[in-house]
């Protein structure tokens, strides 16, 4: 992805007459778009023959709603991210299915725990930063009410949609999950794991 992003940046500062232009922002940029686009197309992919394309574009929609502004743990590398978004994803696919098909009083107890998990991680560790998106203080503290400020809307829209409909639907799991999983990146467990996978994933490159 990356060579392939930096020849199309050469070619575009080439193009555009701007000698002082600077191809790494501009290939930093075509690699996030471009990587954006191909992990979407994966996850897409793989709900299609799982056949959870409803819930997995609800979990996607709230798992980047949050990281927006949230932040949260990342791969240091392209594939490690790629394969970890489609596995969560997915994950979360097959678990807004299973919570679905629980008793209604369970299914009322995963929403309502997987909420307050969630607003627990937003208020106890957002925005966290990454190596690759550093926050400065002026940004901390907005991406800090953007955080509390989502998180309420969506929650508020979820709680009036369960009073006026009387009943939970399979999208209202779907949301819970994909606050869940994001939440759970935010968690220092969440920075844990990943960075547990990437020291299996780099012994066995190099073993190779």
């Amino acid at each position: 992805m990356k060579r392939i992003c930096d020849r199309l940046a050469g070619a575009i500062v080439r193009r555009s007459g701007h000698k002082d232009a600077d191809t790494e922002v501009v290939s930093y940029g075509l690699q996030c778009a471009l990587g954006t686009v191909v992990e979407f197309v994966f996850i897409i992919a793989a709900a299609a023959l799982l056949g959870m394309i409803r819930e997995v574009l609800v979990i996607s929609a709230m798992f980047v709603a949050v990281r927006l502004v949230a932040g949260g743990v990342h791969f240091s590398t392209y594939t490690g991210c790629l394969v970890s978004s489609v596995l969560i994803i997915i994950s979360g696919g097959f678990i807004a299915q299973f919570t679905f098909g629980l008793p209604g009083a369970f299914g009322s107890l995963y929403l309502a725990a997987g909420s307050l998990f969630t607003i627990y991680t937003v208020v106890r560790y957002s925005p966290r930063e990454n190596p690759n998106r550093p926050i400065n203080e002026k940004e901390y503290h907005r991406f800090r009410m953007m955080s509390f400020g989502i998180i309420g809307i969506i929650l508020t829209l979820l709680l009036l949609d369960l009073l006026f409909k009387g009943f939970t639907l399979w999208y209202h799991y779907s949301l819970v999950t994909g606050l869940l999983l994001e939440g759970f990146t935010l968690t220092d467990t969440g920075y844990r794991l990943i960075k547990f996978i990437e020291d299996k994933l780099d012994k066995r490159r190099c073993s190779r």
